[in-house]
């Protein structure tokens, strides 16, 4: 190998195999987000998948010496390395492409299996162990063709190549391809660098395993194109959201990583949940005699307040590419001079901005997968609360429990009354006392006003009891009633005994 490569192609094929690695992980991490979710758990699960696999691959390249396998055939390092990458070609073309993995996954839940972690674990195990151990032997097993250099000198280099590898692999794959070019098309790319590097290690060119490999990186190609993703009404596939639209019964929607996030229809039906909370809270103040300052966390659609022209509205979400899809594929008509797409994180504008707002709506979180955990904290939630003007409210809506029958309904709750003292639930969907299954979840909306000398320890007792003092002594509830006519001659009513 090294009289027929040059030093400085050992170090691409070093740099290439780090970036490999690297954006393999980080596109499975995004690639299972529609199917198991992104929270930490699941994300470590995938790291863990990765790191020790690497590591039993540096050890396994270290101790492996050329020499003649079990079916008599001779295995040189050059022989080895390209094996270990076509092998994981094959096995990376199955894990990451969208449309397997759609595949696997939904057998798994066809077969009963549903915990996302299990479902995580499986996946890792089938798809990403292998692959990166195989990929992991590639410096050690290069490392053999540095051998007349001074060790430390080699080391050195080679670590530093493979980390630069890395790096690319965690910034360019992210910040660039998969932004720019979408998650599929980044998938591809993997597939094209692994064949470059069959064909940059064989001796022959046009041989049996390069042909395979040409053939492989085409299947990707195929697998993770445009077209294909069209057939999943895939319209977008970036590093935050596999965005699907399509058309039922007059509506459209819009589904972010498998979870239905809005909907419009052509005569301007809304889900549920968003014209509750458009009649609680937005219906009341369409004729303000002043606009009223709404903040949006969760754009989805842009469906919530759509035909509100007066008030002020900020939408925040992370994706940039919502704007643009819900205008051409949902609501087919461009956002109001009043409505302002912000796209940052929730936590980052709210740290960025000092103004307040009359009405903040929470809207971000999609369903049981898809939980942002960073904003389901008692700071997030403080942090929103101090941007409410004094009499302002807040309205969320949250995927949880009617009944409170799992851990994390009855969490929520008590973190939300944290932060909110005095704050209103609501169930949208029908539902009965009874139902005790923590698995049954519905749209439930919390309220609350914001009033600045907020009394949140006083509570009745038998031995102090205000109630009475408490208690509006208006009697506003009467006042629709009318008085009765007095009699037509006060001083006869006074004395009916004198009226004979």
């Amino acid at each position: 190998m090294k009289k027929t490569l040059p030093v400085f192609l050992l170090f691409v094929i070093i740099v290439l195999e780090g970036y490999v690695v690297l954006s393999s992980e980080l596109l499975a991490i995004r690639q299972t987000i529609p199917f198991v979710g992104s929270g930490t758990d699941t994300v470590s699960i995938i790291i863990a998948a990765v790191l020790m696999p690497l590591a039993f691959g540096y050890q396994a390249g270290g101790r492996f010496r050329p020499g003649f396998a079990a079916n008599g055939k001779y295995q040189s390092i050059r022989r080895k390395l390209i094996r270990n990458i076509f092998i994981s070609m094959v096995i990376l073309l199955l894990g990451l492409s969208y449309a397997l993995i759609n595949v696997f996954f939904f057998a798994l839940i066809k077969a009963g299996i549903t915990h996302r972690l299990l479902l995580i674990t499986l996946y890792s195990l089938a798809f990403l162990v292998i692959p990166v151990y195989l990929l992991g032997q590639t410096i050690p097993l290069v490392s053999n063709y540095f051998s007349k250099e001074k060790l430390s000198k080699v080391t050195g280099k080679i670590l530093f190549f493979s980390t630069l590898g890395s790096f690319l692999g965690a910034v360019f794959s992210t910040l660039v391809l998969m932004a720019n070019l979408g998650v599929h098309h980044t998938v591809s790319l993997n597939f094209i660098i692994l064949a470059g590097l069959i064909m940059l290690l064989s001796k022959k060119k046009i041989a049996e395993t390069t042909i395979f490999a040409i053939f492989l990186a085409g299947a990707g190609l195929y697998l993770n194109s445009d077209n294909v993703m069209h057939t999943f009404n895939i319209v977008e596939n970036n590093q935050y959201n596999t965005i699907i639209v399509y058309e039922e019964d007059g509506e459209r929607h819009l589904v972010m990583n498998n979870n239905g996030s809005s909907m419009y229809s052509e005569d301007g039906r809304k889900h549920d949940y968003v014209e509750f909370i458009e009649k609680i809270s937005i219906t009341p103040i369409l004729n303000a005699e002043e606009p009223k300052d709404i903040l949006v966390i969760g754009a989805g659609a842009f469906t919530m307040g759509f035909e509100d022209t007066v008030n002020h509205y900020d939408f925040i979400d992370i994706d940039k590419s919502l704007k643009r899809i819900s205008e051409e594929y949902i609501l087919q008509t461009e956002l109001t001079d009043n409505k302002v797409f912000h796209p940052i994180p929730a936590r980052a504008f709210l740290t960025q901005t000092q103004k307040t707002y009359d009405l903040i709506i929470l809207d971000a979180y999609l369903g049981d997968l898809t939980l942002p955990e960073h904003l389901v904290t008692a700071e997030f939630f403080d942090h929103v609360k101090t941007h409410l003007k004094p009499g302002g409210s807040m309205v969320g809506n949250f995927i949880a429990s009617p009944n409170m029958a799992n851990r994390f309904s009855r969490k929520l709750d008590n973190t939300l009354r944290k932060a909110f003292p005095h704050i209103n639930r609501y169930i949208v969907e029908e539902h009965d006392v009874w139902n005790t299954d923590p698995s049954k979840t519905a749209n439930v909306i919390y309220s609350y006003t914001h009033f600045p000398q907020e009394e949140t320890d006083d509570i009745y007792t038998d031995n102090k009891n205000t109630v009475f003092y408490d208690k509006p002594q208006n009697r506003g509830d009467f006042d629709d009633e009318e008085p009765e006519s007095p009699p037509e001659n006060a001083e006869e009513a006074e004395n009916p005994e004198q009226t004979e």
